[in-house]
């Protein structure tokens, strides 16, 4: 199951996994970033991070609609 990337951690998410599409156009707090943790697993409270086990994940600007989908491959090029 999907779950939402917190607020604080998408700049460092975009970072991380090169997400540069959305670069002058959209900032950073008008990005949701959905993913999907390896093994349906959730991290505990407080242990969030802007890298982990994905499988998949999905950049979208709340303003323009406009989006980047990250995959399997593209998620597991980034060490954790």
């Amino acid at each position: 199951m999907a779950r939402i990337l917190p607020d604080q951690l998408v700049p460092d998410f975009l970072k991380a996994y090169s997400v540069t599409k959305l670069d002058g156009r959209c900032s950073a707090d008008q990005l949701t970033v959905k993913i999907w943790d390896r093994y349906g697993t959730n991290p505990t409270d407080g242990e969030e991070k802007a890298t982990g086990s994905f499988i998949a994940a999905i950049v979208i600007c709340d303003e323009c609609s406009e989006g980047v989908e990250l995959h399997r491959a593209e998620l597991e090029a980034v060490e954790n």
